[in-house]
């Protein structure tokens, strides 16, 4: 009988035995498997990432590409004898709009960039029931913005090519009343690396600024440099950041004294949407200009509202 149960725990320490040095197995299996499976993923990512590349290239080379990107803002609000209020009976009401679109082909041997940027705030208060001149909806802007580029380019190489730009700074309700309107040549660099990069350096160009209506400045134009950059990005999480700079360096500047509008300007215009669905997020614009026949001093502008994009 002691034979008999000896033999059995034998078998059982046997069998544990086996099942652990089995499962130490399947544990080393697994591993070399794991290892395997790793470094297959990592040939399937990079011919994926290869073909996205390849695919992005072949849309960039198909045709027209567009994009859009607009930032709306609406409030309408009102109190009536609301005795905390610091106007107790008001009404008061609130629009922005700001709209960022582009239009490209670009061809192996030339391309055509075209820009358009628009924001524009209007605002209506009324803090006395009883006046019967009332400012309506839509009757005071409190931001009036128009920035307008198109750029034509024949490529030297895949980097640089020679290019003519035309582009203007404005108003939509006061159109070039103040503004600037400029022409010129000159090269344009768009690294492959960064398929969403654009620099323009125009050393021939010619501005001209407009100025306001009530300003005593003369219209003026000259001979400068102009400066544009643009750039959009798309990060994870569904943010888009799209920013437009440019500038011009006149040559030579008028007198002090002189009725004749300085010509040298900047402007910087960022457009940043947060995608939360199906392209309707949030989104922020903002500015800054400088431009002394508009202005002795900076401009700046934002607006922060509902956003649509495609």
């Amino acid at each position: 009988m002691f034979q008999k149960i000896t033999f059995v725990l034998l078998l059982c320490c046997a069998t544990i035995l086996s099942q652990a040095q089995t499962l130490e197995e399947l544990k080393a299996q697994k591993a070399t498997l794991a290892a395997g499976q790793a470094a297959e993923q990592a040939k399937v990512d990079s011919f994926a990432a290869e073909i996205a590349k390849i695919d992005g290239q072949i849309t960039i080379l198909s045709g027209w590409q567009t994009g859009f990107n607009g930032v709306i803002g609406l409030n309408f609000g009102s109190s009536d004898n609301w005795a905390s209020n610091a106007n107790p009976n008001s009404s008061f009401s609130n629009l922005s709009i700001g709209l960022n679109a582009f239009a490209n082909i670009v061809k192996e041997k030339s391309f055509w960039r075209n820009t358009f940027i628009s924001n524009t705030n209007w605002q209506s208060l009324d803090v006395d029931p009883d006046d019967d001149e009332k400012d309506g909806f839509l009757e005071n802007r409190t931001t009036d913005v128009l920035t307008v580029g198109s750029l034509y380019g024949l490529r030297l190489n895949q980097d640089i090519a020679i290019s003519a730009l035309a582009d203007f700074n404005s108003s939509v309700f006061k159109f070039l009343k103040p503004g600037s309107l400029g022409f010129g040549v000159g090269a344009t660099y768009t690294p492959q690396q960064l398929p969403n990069f654009v620099a323009v350096i125009h050393p021939l160009s010619y501005n001209i600024a407009f100025p306001a209506d009530n300003s005593p400045l003369e219209t003026t134009g000259g001979m400068g440099s102009k400066v544009k950059i643009t750039y959009n990005r798309k990060f994870k999480g569904g943010i888009t950041w799209s920013s437009n700079f440019g500038t011009f360096i006149p040559y030579s500047q008028p007198d002090e004294d002189s009725d004749q509008a300085q010509l040298f300007e900047y402007t910087w215009i960022n457009s940043i949407s947060f995608n939360v669905w199906k392209g309707i997020g949030v989104g922020i614009n903002f500015g800054l200009r400088q431009a002394e026949f508009e202005f002795d001093g900076t401009q700046s502008f934002s607006t922060i509202g509902l956003s649509y994009g495609f």
